[in-house]
């Protein structure tokens, strides 16, 4: 009962003041230009990081599933074993299904946009930035590391670590990912 009470609030508190625009661009990559068909079952890690970085962020996790062939990309994310969020993503059309206390900071446009950063090729990316953007790759000992800029100022960070684990760090919006994967089984 404690878990659904702190739940509530925290859902109440995210809902009572407006989503601002996001300062980063929207990445929204045809499925079809994806590299290759994805079927992953992901556990993400999201900390809010407050613009004061004395005070702790909060964490919250989700299960996600996430499917993506040359036609659609499909998400859709758990929390307490039920759906709150399911995203469908066709190039075309973005449909959108939310669980009513799902707080407003998560939105399908910045879910779409991480996806991207994480699995679309480069080229796709870099043709979807609006002009002053510029986004590098690098491959070392540790992994890929993509670097999203406006102006020469950092925003957005992604590492991968190994072959499972990718780390998002949000300077712009003050959130920090970390997304487990593991491909989904069959049947």
């Amino acid at each position: 009962m404690k878990v659904w009470f702190c739940l509530f609030a925290l859902c109440l508190s995210a809902c009572a003041t407006p989503l601002p625009p996001s300062p980063l661009p929207s990445l929204r990559v045809l499925p079809a230009d994806y590299a290759r068909p994805l079927q992953l079952a992901q556990a993400l890690t999201v900390e809010e990081a407050p613009a004061d970085s004395s005070l702790p962020g909060v964490e919250r996790r989700l299960d996600l599933l996430l499917q993506v062939d040359a036609h659609t990309l499909r998400l859709a994310a758990l929390a307490l074993n039920q759906r709150v969020l399911s995203v469908v993503w066709d190039g075309a059309q973005l449909q959108v299904q939310r669980h009513a206390l799902l707080p407003a900071v998560v939105d399908p446009e910045r879910v779409l946009r991480d996806i991207a950063l994480v699995y679309a090729p480069l080229a796709a990316l870099r043709a979807s930035l609006p002009p002053g953007w510029h986004l590098d790759e690098q491959h070392d000992e540790q992994g890929q590391q993509r670097r999203l800029s406006h102006q020469g100022q950092l925003r957005v960070q992604v590492q991968g670590l190994g072959t499972s684990t990718v780390r998002i760090d949000n300077l712009a919006e003050h959130y920090r990912l970390r997304i487990e994967s593991r491909p989904m089984e069959d049947g």
